[in-house]
């Protein structure tokens, strides 16, 4: 994506830092944390189809994925908040629209709205994922759907919302104003 591209410029992609050579520690960690949950993502769709195929081997096998990736993507995601806390003082970034006339200064309520929800289940739901995965692996499997019919859901949506909110981040150039700040 060079220069004459035109990606990275406008109202729609406002910082043109959308480029893997130009990126902060902080940005790599938060990209790296958004194409992790994206993974997860993957997994646990694969592992939704394997299951209803009737293949509990790929299930079991897509599923273990889900879980190993959604683990390394806390890891991550804490060392991210590790990061921003050394270099900025703080453990957030604010959304913060890079320019006031892209759209997605307008778009602060929809961000918080699924900003919200995001963070309350993603809390929630991760102990009920390790029980999901105890009970499979000590074979009560009748507890083990019965738990994953409202747990996976959730798990998925954390995941998909995941990538979402990491999209306002990055394209608003909230990510980008801060990472310029970092020591």
């Amino acid at each position: 994506m060079g220069e004459g591209s035109g990606v990275g410029k406008g109202w729609l992609f406002p910082q043109n830092r959308f480029c893997w050579g130009m990126a902060s520690t902080t940005e790599l960690l938060s990209r790296a944390v958004a194409g992790l949950n994206g993974l997860a993502t993957v997994f646990l769709l694969v592992g939704i189809f394997r299951i209803k195929a009737g293949d509990r081997e790929g299930h079991g096998k897509a599923m273990k994925w889900a879980v190993m990736t959604s683990a390394l993507f806390l890891a991550v995601y804490l060392a991210s908040k590790v990061h921003l806390w050394v270099a900025l003082g703080r453990t957030n970034v604010t959304y913060a629209p890079a320019d006031p006339a892209s759209v997605w200064a307008g778009l602060k309520g929809l961000y918080l709205f699924i900003l919200i929800p995001h963070v309350i289940l993603a809390i929630v739901v991760t102990p009920f994922v390790l029980r999901a995965v105890w009970l499979a692996k000590v074979g009560r499997l009748e507890e083990h759907k019965r738990l994953t019919r409202w747990v996976f859901p959730v798990w998925l949506y954390v995941s998909v919302t995941g990538v979402i909110v990491w999209a306002f981040m990055e394209f608003s150039g909230s990510l980008a104003a801060v990472a310029a700040t970092a020591k």
